[in-house]
C-alpha cells in the first residue's frame, strides 16, 4: 500500500475539527501529516489558547492556507431553526469558495456534516469520515440509554413505564423526520433519507465516501451496523503511530513537566457529567441521590487505598451543577482534588500515576492507554450499569466489577507491584502508514 508521498500534492483537503476537546487529542495529528503534503483549510469550532496557537506555527503546519470558524458547537446559542439556516449558508459558502478535492469529518450524522457533504458531492470531491475515537455499541443499543433517560425525565410519572418508554421511541423517530427532512427541505434541499442521523445515534460513514477505522473493534462495528466493507479503511490511532505520536513532544501537548523524583503520587478519577444511570440487568433507574452517594463511595474508597497519594477529579467538560458536585468533594479529604472541567484531559494522563474512570463509558481511557499504555487505566463497573462494561475487553484498560478487585488492584498499584497484561492483538503494522498514505491511495483508486 505503500505510495509516493508527493502523489497528490495538488488535491485541496477541507478538514472539520468537530468537537473541540477530540480535535487537540488525535484529529490534529491527522491535520500535521496532512499539511506537510496537501494544501488544507481548516473548518474549526472554538479553539484553546494553546491548541490555536500551535496551528500559527507554519513549521508545523506548512501548507494550512486558512482557519474558518463553523461553530456548530460553540460561539452563540441558536434555536434549531436557525442553526438549520446557518449551517446551510456556511457549508454552501465553503465548498462554492475553496472547491476542496477531499473532505474531511469527524462524522456524517449532524446538520453542517450533512450539508457540507452533500455540496462536496456536487463538485465530486470524495467525502470521508476519519473519526479516530472508539465505539462498541450499535446504534440501537445507545439510542435505548436515551430513550430510558427521556422516559423518566420528560414524561408525567403517572404514566406507566412501559407507555412513557414506547412515547419516547415514537418522539425520536418524529424527530428524525423534522431533523433529516424537514429542516432540509425549509431550506430549499431534498431531504436527507436513509438511517443515518444523530437522533438514531447513527455510527458515522454510512453518507461519507470512506469510513477509517482505528481498531478491529472499530471495523467489526462498522460491518455490524451495515456499512460495506469496501467504504472502510484502517488507520492506526495517531497515539500508536511514533510518527505521529512525535508531532505531540514537537506540538508540547503532552510533554509533562519535568517532576522530582519524590513527587506526590497521582490518580485521575473521571467523573461523567450524567447525574443518574441504568442498571443492565432491568434496566431500573439509579437516581441522582443514589448515584451521588455511590460516586462518594468510591472516591472514599479510592483516597483510603490510596494514603500518601494526591486524587485529581476530572469532570466532563459539560458536567451540570459543578459548584455543588465541588462542594461535595471538597469535604471529603484534603488529598481529593475536584478539578476545572476545562482543563485539556491530556495533561491530567501525562502527569497522572494511574487513570480511573466512572461510567457510563468515556472515550477518554481508551485515549489515555494509548498516550500512555505503561500505566494502569481502570474502568469501575461496580454498579452494573448500563455501558459500564465498555471496556470489559480491551487491550490495555483493567475492567473492575467489584469493590474487592478494586481494593485489591489500588493496593498493587500503590505498592508499586502492578502488572499490566500483556496485549493480545497489537495490530502495529495493520493500515496505512500515515494519513498522507491514506489519501493518495484513496486518489488513485478515485481515478
Amino acid at each position: 500500500m505503500k505510495k509516493n508521498n508527493q502523489e497528490g500534492k495538488n488535491q485541496k483537503v477541507l478538514f472539520y475539527t468537530g468537537i473541540s476537546r477530540a480535535f487537540r487529542t488525535t484529529s490534529i495529528a491527522h491535520l500535521y501529516e496532512i499539511s506537510q503534503v496537501f494544501p488544507v483549510a481548516l473548518l474549526s469550532e472554538e479553539l484553546d489558547k494553546e491548541t490555536e496557537n500551535i496551528l500559527k506555527d507554519k513549521t508545523l503546519f506548512p501548507k494550512l492556507e486558512e482557519i474558518i470558524p463553523v461553530r456548530q458547537f460553540t460561539g452563540e446559542k441558536r434555536n434549531l431553526f436557525s442553526e438549520n439556516i446557518y449551517v446551510h449558508k456556511l457549508a454552501k459558502s465553503v465548498i462554492k469558495n475553496y472547491k476542496p478535492d477531499i473532505v474531511i469529518l469527524p462524522t456524517d450524522t449532524f446538520l453542517f456534516d450533512l450539508y457540507l457533504m452533500r455540496f462536496a458531492k456536487k463538485i465530486n470531491a470524495t467525502n470521508i469520515v476519519l473519526n479516530s475515537d472508539i465505539r462498541f455499541w450499535t446504534a440501537k443499543e445507545m439510542s435505548q440509554r436515551t430513550d430510558l433517560t427521556n422516559a423518566h425525565f420528560r414524561l408525567p410519572s403517572f404514566l406507566p413505564f412501559p407507555v412513557r418508554f414506547q412515547l419516547m421511541k415514537v418522539r425520536k423517530y418524529l424527530g428524525y423526520v423534522l431533523y433529516n427532512w424537514f429542516l432540509p427541505l425549509l431550506v430549499g434541499e431534498k431531504p436527507f433519507s436513509g438511517k443515518s442521523s444523530r437522533i438514531l445515534y447513527s455510527l458515522p460513514g454510512e453518507r461519507a465516501d470512506f469510513r477509517i477505522v482505528c481498531s478491529e473493534q472499530d471495523y467489526n462495528l462498522s460491518i455490524k451496523e451495515g456499512i460495506p466493507p469496501q467504504k472502510l479503511m484502517f488507520l492506526l490511532h495517531p497515539m500508536v503511530r511514533q510518527e505521529a505520536k512525535m508531532f505531540f513532544k514537537k506540538a508540547n501537548i503532552l510533554n509533562p513537566e519535568k517532576e522530582p523524583e519524590n513527587k506526590t503520587k497521582i490518580l485521575t478519577l473521571l467523573f461523567p457529567q450524567e447525574t443518574y444511570g441504568f442498571k443492565r440487568d432491568k434496566s431500573s433507574l439509579i437516581n441522582e441521590r443514589e448515584m451521588l452517594k455511590k460516586r462518594i463511595d468510591i472516591v472514599k474508597l479510592v483516597a483510603n487505598a490510596m494514603e500518601g497519594w494526591k486524587i485529581f477529579i476530572k469532570p466532563h467538560p459539560a458536567i451540570q451543577k459543578t459548584k455543588e458536585v465541588k462542594d461535595v468533594f471538597r469535604s471529603l479529604y484534603p488529598s481529593v482534588v475536584f478539578a476545572d472541567p476545562a482543563d485539556p484531559i491530556d495533561k491530567y494522563i501525562e502527569m497522572s500515576d494511574a487513570i480511573a474512570g466512572l461510567p457510563p463509558a468515556s472515550s477518554t481511557l481508551f485515549t489515555a492507554a494509548l498516550q500512555c499504555p505503561q500505566k494502569p487505566i481502570l474502568s469501575l463497573d461496580l454498579n452494573k450499569e448500563i455501558f459500564g462494561d465498555f471496556y470489559k475487553n480491551l487491550d490495555g484498560i483493567e475492567h473492575i466489577e467489584s469493590e474487592e478487585k478494586l481494593i485489591n488492584i489500588l493496593g498493587l498499584i500503590r505498592d508499586g507491584k502492578y502488572e499490566k497484561e500483556a496485549k493480545r492483538n497489537p495490530g502495529e503494522n495493520k493500515g496505512f502508514k500515515d494519513t498522507v498514505e491514506l489519501l493518495n491511495y484513496l486518489i488513485q483508486t478515485k481515478t
